[in-house]
């Protein structure tokens, strides 16, 4: 016959289970609280790429510009002595006629800081002979927090009537900004061409200085 072996007691089972259980737990409790510091690390390094990206400057920021704007110049040389000479002699400043200049203008970079692009202007005299002249150009300019806009442009000034000629430009001007998108506009400009051979000089310079005052309108497209 076999042996009948003794079957464990019921208590001694019941402190088997609990103890095991107990080093289970306590196991999981360990590795729990060593990934902790790797978990939290992550969640504070997606907080810190969150902030850098809402804080960058935003990208595909355009600023657009259009004005009105009425003026005149000073001629420095003027060997037809016309009818506005300020002077005696030929090299005496002389007044042009007062025009009026439509602007446009576009620019991109961030929105409180330099932005660049491009302008183009058309001016039209409003006396004496009718000129009319075309001006592309690079432009430069700032917006603070404030309500001030400052410029600087340059490029070449196209005459296209009465008579073809091209000069160069260079210009600097700044903007109040009455509301946040219309403010009054102060430009001046020195320009330089060249002209017909008199008996003086074969090749003859005009530089003309010019300023005008208008209304600007600054437009924001936000990305």
């Amino acid at each position: 016959m076999r042996e009948k072996r003794p079957r464990p007691r019921r208590s001694t089972a019941l402190v088997t289970t609990f103890t095991t259980g107990c080093v289970v737990a306590w196991a999981g409790a360990a590795i729990a609280a060593e990934g902790a510091p790797a978990q939290q690390g992550t969640a504070e390094s997606r907080r810190a790429l969150l902030y850098e990206a809402l804080s960058a400057p935003p990208k595909g920021y355009v600023r657009a510009l259009a004005g009105l704007s009425f003026g005149g110049g000073l001629r420095f040389n003027n060997p037809y002595r016309l009818a506005t000479q300020l002077g005696a002699t030929a090299e005496s400043p002389s007044a042009t006629a007062p025009y009026t200049t439509l602007m446009g203008a576009l620019a991109f970079g961030p929105p409180d800081g330099l932005q660049h692009g491009g302008m183009l202007g058309l001016t039209f005299a409003l006396s004496g002979v009718g000129q009319t002249v075309l001006t592309p150009g690079y432009v430069l300019m700032y917006r603070g927090p404030g309500r001030w806009l400052a410029y600087g442009r340059a490029g070449p000034e196209i005459l296209l009537s009465p008579d073809p000629n091209v000069g160069l430009t260079a210009a600097g001007g700044g903007a109040f900004l009455l509301t946040g998108g219309l403010g009054l506009v102060l430009d001046v400009a020195g320009s330089l061409f060249y002209g017909a051979s008199t008996w003086e000089k074969k090749y003859p310079a005009y530089p003309v200085l010019s300023a005008s005052l208008g209304l600007i309108v600054d437009v924001e497209f936000l990305p």
